[in-house]
């Protein structure tokens, strides 16, 4: 975890200074994940979802048969083209069969512009199991950091964080993910003193509201500073996504 000071936090870059999802901690004890940001400016106090999920990177068949020690696993891809650096920083699971269970994060892989073609991945470790082509299976998926995105209506992700400022389209810097942030309420549910948790708002992008007890099922985030906050305003929030 790296110790950060304001003028880190408040700084961004049209170049990578650390590992995407890098933890950061300020003096006062909050938490920070190092993004990139996506293709749209982020706004100020909105919430943020990790990039949105391409299922067509599930359970592709592992087609050739990987042995102890190798450092690549070599799939078909399920319909959906491989561009460059698309996976760089994230993560490959064997999720069936042979080898099942074993996660790895992605250094590299190739391009490849068949939707149906062979792309190679390689691994940040051996394999310790083998994996077995045309049973075993595979999924990839993007760094949860690497293209920031406003939270939808409808989610396509998990939550990571906060936007602590306006940062620029595919620029890289910090979000808040932990302790004590300024999170934008929608126009709906707001905090009172029996519902004070908080959840993604699916009525506004980008904001939070109360979580009550409809909502057992929804992620929960954290909780409101303010007992009673306000409908579409700037709420004091502590969040526990970190």
């Amino acid at each position: 975890m790296i110790n950060l000071i304001s003028q880190e936090i408040f700084t961004e870059s049209a170049y990578q200074m650390h590992p995407l999802g890098t933890k950061g901690m300020d003096k006062y004890g909050s938490v920070y994940r190092y993004v990139k940001n996506g293709s749209s400016a982020l706004v100020t106090g909105n919430l943020l979802q990790e990039p949105a999920e391409d299922t067509n990177y599930r359970s592709m068949v592992v087609n050739t048969t990987g042995a102890i020690g190798s450092n690549e696993v070599e799939v078909t891809l399920g319909g959906t083209a491989v561009t460059a650096g698309q996976f760089d920083e994230g993560q490959i699971l064997i999720e069936s069969s042979t080898g099942i269970g074993q996660l790895f994060r992605i250094k590299k892989h190739d391009v490849q512009t068949s939707t149906t073609g062979t792309c190679t991945f390689v691994l940040d470790r051996p394999l310790k199991i083998a994996t077995a082509a045309a049973s075993s299976q595979a999924s990839v998926r993007k760094n949860a950091y690497q293209g920031a995105i406003q939270y939808p209506t409808t989610p396509t992700g998990g939550a990571i964080g906060v936007a602590l400022y306006a940062m620029t389209i595919s620029y890289y810097g910090w979000i808040g993910s932990g302790g004590d942030f300024a999170v934008l309420w929608d126009n709906t549910d707001v905090s009172a003193a029996d519902a004070q948790g908080i959840r993604p708002s699916l009525t506004v992008a980008g904001c939070v509201k109360a979580c009550l007890a409809a909502d057992v099922a929804a992620p929960f985030l954290g909780w409101s500073r303010e007992v009673v906050s306000v409908a579409s305003t700037m709420c004091m929030c502590h969040l526990v996504i970190d």
